[in-house]
């Protein structure tokens, strides 16, 4: 009797149909066609060398799998590519080319994206590059790709499709939202930061009023720092200075709280819609503190959104757009230090690095520009993918979020995962 099942496409087909499947996040499923004493969890991995083209295909003892730092046998390896690419470097042995072998297939139906715009990042007419760089990628993308758009904190949404029309319409609408803030004092968000730290800082201004201050150290308070710079003769202007570093912190706090909120909703949408998604969130930054005394401070918000996108089947990218001189008047034209810039570039791409890394995608900085590079980047990495068999211990199987890693017995390759998985507990 002929076999039904292409060679190409056999093992995809066998893996499916042997086990139990459980996409991060997705629904857990059996083939009523076969059984088998083993089930396995379905991981998916991106294998890329230096230029961010697929690696492939490699076969299941290439990888190593632990889960919560148990190490967890891999029993299959299936090469997914959905397009194809061209290596910028024609010599490279890992540039996808050529027929599909025994390991990989090519399933249709195209990929899934999801354009998160935080639009309360940009000032208003500063994100008409990053809107253009968007406009660009969906010129690349393939006929049977479904493009979804959500615009947050206003939470605009375009459900996943396959019509580019609308999608460009709405794209045009968008030129940013954020108000800038304005400082009597010209306080950068360093200073803000450092300033919302005083209670614990030794060397406050706040400590010297009490008498406790050290006067060989109390130049390091940054409210003193502020005071030789904008009003040295004047010793009153110390509170004032503190004040409005507390007010503006209360604002910085809620700017960064509605991009988290804007997130979070994002991925109860997406939970909704089947399948492996490719989320890139496009901002300005996210301001985080690098102070665990200061403001603001976001708690295990990070960790936590990094575990919703496990649940959604989400990898997320992040364009980050540089948005380090967001001050204003004075502090502008005297140009802070290098330093200075070095640690709000830091600050503003913390929890956009952490989240995207917990959502098996990166951040990609973005200096100048709308991000044209970052978007091609994107659509090399997320052209193939590797759809790992994994077994896990009768203890993971309790429906919690677990620690994930996935490791590639390579040299000189990036290996991108969730750093998050679910078990489902089995049904009883």
């Amino acid at each position: 009797m002929a076999d039904p099942i292409p060679a190409s496409r056999r093992p995809f087909a066998v893996l499916l149909a042997l086990t139990s499947i459980v996409g991060l996040g997705t629904a857990v499923f059996t083939s009523p066609q076969f059984r088998s004493s083993v089930d396995v969890i379905a991981v998916d991995v991106q294998v890329m060398d230096r230029e961010g083209n697929p690696v492939g295909p490699l076969e299941a003892k290439s990888f190593d799998v632990s889960i919560n730092k148990q190490k967890r046998k891999v029993a299959s390896a299936q090469f997914i590519r959905h397009a194809w690419v061209e290596s910028p470097d024609a010599k490279s042995p890992s540039a996808i080319s050529g027929p599909l072998s025994q390991r990989e297939t090519m399933p249709g139906g195209g990929r899934t994206f999801i354009v998160a715009i935080d639009n309360g990042s940009f000032d208003v007419g500063t994100g008409r590059e990053a809107v253009k760089a968007v406009q660009g990628f969906l010129a690349h993308l393939e006929t049977e790709d479904r493009i979804g758009v959500f615009v947050y904190p206003t939470g605009i949404w375009i459900a996943p499709t396959t019509e580019r029309a609308p999608v460009r319409a709405r794209l045009s609408t968008i030129i940013g939202e954020r108000q800038p803030l304005r400082s009597y004092y010209n306080l950068t968000a360093a200073e803000i930061v450092d300033i919302t730290a005083q209670a614990t800082n030794p060397n406050s201004f706040l400590n010297a009023v009490r008498g406790g201050n050290d006067p060989a150290t109390e130049n390091l308070d940054p409210v003193r720092m502020v005071q030789r710079r904008e009003c040295n003769a004047d010793p009153n202007c110390l509170a004032r200075i503190y004040a409005e570093g507390m007010e503006l912190a209360v604002r910085l706090e809620a700017q960064t709280q509605a991009s988290l909120d804007g997130l979070a909703a994002l991925m109860q949408r997406l939970a909704d819609i089947p399948g492996r998604k490719a989320v890139i969130v496009v901002s300005a930054g996210v301001l985080v503190s690098d102070r665990l005394d200061g403001r603001p401070d976001i708690g295990t918000q990070g960790k936590t959104l990094g575990q919703t996108a496990a649940r959604a089947n989400a990898t997320v990218y992040t364009l980050h757009i540089d948005s380090t001189s967001w001050t204003t008047g004075k502090a502008q034209s005297r140009g802070a230090g290098s330093s200075e810039h070095g640690r709000e570039r830091a600050m503003f791409g913390m929890f956009l690095d952490q989240f995207s890394s917990a959502a098996g995608g990166q951040r990609i900085y973005v200096p100048v520009g709308g991000g044209d590079f970052g978007f091609d980047r994107v659509l090399r990495e997320s052209s193939a993918y590797y759809l790992l068999g994994v077994e896990p211990s009768e203890t993971d199987r309790d429906g919690k979020p677990r620690e994930l890693k996935v490791k590639v017995k390579q040299p000189g390759v990036t290996v991108r995962s969730r750093q998050w998985v679910l078990v489902p507990a089995r049904e009883r």
